[in-house]
């Protein structure tokens, strides 16, 4: 991280490890070295329901922490039973109040197009997330792989289109049985983005935020045609 800053000036990073605070030994030595030689950086990092405890959150904020991630995939009691065994609603909201109160964001990472998906189970999950009141959040396109516990039998769950072009989380390339098509699911997906950049309160809290990252808004402004390109694909198909 030293030499990031210092090489090429970053300030920020992502850190993409699921287990990244399972090993409490290293992340109260790694924290404590932040804390005792700050460097002038923010990370944001991975944390899981059920076991992120207010220390934790305390440690992570003391060290610069920014925002942490949250496995949720689905608000659908039945999609969370089958999916993400072990983890409530109850303790999703929990978790996230507790993250915000430790003064660090909360991003929800989900997943759309699970097997056992509907569009009701669908509608539930934005639903809940717009109610959770997340900081941000992303939403995965449902992609089986080799290896996974579903890929035995993902052929019985839906319409599955083996394209390895294709297979990157970005692109619907399986479709349960409760969705009657791909583009259907786009649209549900599209219409899902566009609602939680829409909702009232999180452009609130956007706009609270604006000045703190100053500058990422000249980059905002050099390239304006792109972001405006990518918030027309989220339009829901009249």
């Amino acid at each position: 991280m030293k030499y990031l800053r210092d090489r090429f000036g970053v300030r920020h990073v992502n850190i993409y490890d699921d287990l990244f605070t399972a090993n409490r030994k290293r992340i109260v030595e790694l924290c404590e070295k932040l804390s005792r030689l700050p460097l002038g950086m923010n990370f944001n990092c991975a944390v899981r329901v059920g076991y992120t405890d207010d220390d934790l959150l305390k440690m992570l904020k003391g060290a610069g922490g920014l925002m942490v991630s949250l496995g949720i995939e689905s608000a659908d009691p039945a999609m969370l039973e089958r999916h993400k065994s072990g983890v409530s609603l109850a303790d999703v909201r929990d978790t996230v109040q507790r993250i915000q109160k430790a003064g660090l964001r909360a991003k929800g990472l989900f997943m759309m197009g699970l097997p056992g998906e509907t569009e009701e189970s669908i509608k539930r999950t934005s639903d809940f997330i717009i109610e959770l009141g997340l900081d941000d959040m992303n939403m995965a396109k449902f992609t089986p792989f080799p290896g996974a516990p579903l890929w035995s039998t993902i052929r019985d769950e839906g319409t599955f289109d083996e394209d390895w072009r294709l297979m990157n989380c970005l692109n619907f390339v399986f479709v349960p049985w409760g969705i009657k098509s791909r583009e259907k699911l786009d649209h549900l997906y599209n219409e899902h983005v566009k609602r939680f950049y829409s909702d009232p309160a999180w452009r609130k809290r956007f706009r609270a935020r604006i000045w703190e990252h100053r500058k990422s808004l000249l980059y905002l402004l050099r390239h304006l045609p792109s972001f405006w390109s990518a918030k027309n694909q989220f339009e829901p198909d009249k």
